[in-house]
């Protein structure tokens, strides 16, 4: 019979491939369980990455990306935090080697298969592979937040909703991929966003004291709908829930950031989001708070130090370069800007505008003129958000074109315009009336934020 190893607190049934910590049993999809075996059994030992493939991908061409893609899941699954390796050591330009002791448990201490009465059962626990590694694989692409990735996430969340179209976190997945894709204006919000309320109110249907399902609403409300008082009832309901994932605590970070709330409550949500272990995604998540909370230098820091870690955080060196312009160092935005590769979602989302207004900035108005001339160009065919335009425009100047922008992506709802306030893009048309009468259209009076929470009285 084949054994059932144990190391730290895991147990890990090969003949069955479930995995058990604690008192929760889960069914590892089948790659993943024959790498963890393949480790296990290698007593300590290198094993590089040319072995793994042919033995997990026998005859199939395998790209080291996709190798990487699986031992960062089971990294995942196992806990691992990224300067903390009890258990899976990358060897650099070798492969990977299993570090911690394990030991061999006798057949009569077999795992139990179910979980107990008082575990939550929002779904992570069930027992199809084929569910399973749909679900985690998407999840892992969500936190890369290309576009491709995210368009790949949300393919993958709905490959596990044909496995089981009730599986709550996959609809949560699902409505948080498609609601990333308007949010970080890949795709036009009057498209993404009700994709995205669908599938969330489907979840809260199935479950509807699930707080990251409330969260991920509260999210959907505010960028999409603008509803403030109703996004705020949302998340503070998901808070109230007592979250286990940290993405309730993003959710709430963005709401009370967007809506202009206090250090003291930014810095709160920042202390409750350390608590989850550390993740590139997270790191991501923490500089960008640094950038619109307009501590440049502290954000220039935390997505350098995302960039040095060697994690595929392409899009950290876009939000650096939106950091440099912002305290005045255009140049080290060009720079950044034109490393890496190149991709056209992203060049039209984020990368050349920011060029075109560095550009601008170091004074080459013939460079940023020429780019700013090929995004108008390209808004005639594909989705190009005003608040771009209109950065480049006040670069260039052209104050009036930039309030003309701005006024056509208040007509659509652009996610992007709740960034009007915590991105001083703007400060050069910032006391015009034009602009003003945008941030009143957008902001409810203060009033109304203090008394959303109970009717007044006469």
């Amino acid at each position: 019979m084949p054994p059932i190893y144990a190391f730290g607190s895991f147990r890990f049934d090969v003949a069955r491939g479930l995995l058990a910590h604690r008192t929760v049993v889960k069914a590892l999809p089948e790659r993943l369980a024959q790498i963890l075996t393949l480790l296990i059994r290698a007593n300590g030992d290198v094993i590089d990455k040319d072995a793994i493939a042919s033995r997990i991908w026998p005859g199939g061409v395998v790209s080291e990306g996709n190798l990487a893609q699986h031992m960062h899941m089971l990294r995942q699954i196992l806990d691992e935090r990224a300067r903390d390796r009890e258990y899976i050591v990358t060897v650099r330009g070798r492969g990977y080697r299993f570090v911690a002791p394990v030991t061999v448990v006798v057949p009569e201490l077999a795992l139990a298969a179910p979980p107990p009465r008082d575990e939550p059962n929002d779904g992570t626990l069930r027992s199809d592979p084929q569910l399973l590694h749909h679900y985690w694989r998407g999840s892992y692409l969500l936190d890369k937040r290309t576009a491709e990735a995210l368009t790949a996430a949300a393919e993958q969340f709905e490959a596990a909703l044909q496995v089981d179209n009730a599986h709550v976190p996959s609809l949560i997945g699902l409505a948080r991929a498609y609601a990333l894709l308007a949010e970080y204006w890949y795709a036009s919000g009057s498209v993404m966003f009700p994709k995205a309320k669908a599938a969330v109110v489907r979840a809260l249907e199935i479950d509807p004291r699930s707080p990251e399902a409330r969260a991920t609403l509260g999210n959907i409300l505010l960028f999409c709908d603008w509803d403030w008082a109703a996004a705020e009832r949302e998340i503070e309901a998901a808070l109230a829930l007592g979250p286990k994932s940290s993405s309730v605590y993003v959710n709430a970070a963005w709401f009370y950031m967007c809506r202009g709330s206090s250090d003291v409550q930014l810095r709160r949500m920042q202390r409750a989001l350390l608590v989850e272990p550390a993740s590139p995604a997270l790191q991501l998540f923490i500089a960008r708070i640094f950038l619109h909370t307009g501590d440049y230098h502290r954000a220039i820091d935390s997505f350098s130090s995302l960039i040095e870690s060697g994690a595929d955080f392409s899009i950290a060196r876009r939000h650096r370069a939106q950091a440099f312009i912002l305290s005045g160092r255009p140049a080290d935005a060009v720079t950044d800007l034109l490393l890496g590769p190149q991709d056209r979602a992203e060049d039209v989302a984020l990368r050349l505008p920011l060029l075109a207004r560095a550009y601008a900035d170091c004074g080459d108005v013939e460079r940023s003129e020429e780019i700013y001339r090929a995004l108008r160009e390209m808004a005639r065919t594909e989705y190009v958000v005003g608040f771009n335009l209109a950065t480049v425009a006040v670069g260039l100047k052209r104050f009036g074109e930039a309030l003309d922008y701005l006024e056509e992506g208040l007509q659509r709802r652009e996610p992007a315009l709740l960034m009007l306030r915590s991105l001083p893009w703007f400060a050069p048309i910032a006391q015009r009336a034009r602009f003003k009468a945008l941030l009143n259209a957008i902001w409810p009076p203060p009033r109304l934020e203090l008394d959303n929470r109970e009717p007044r009285t006469a």
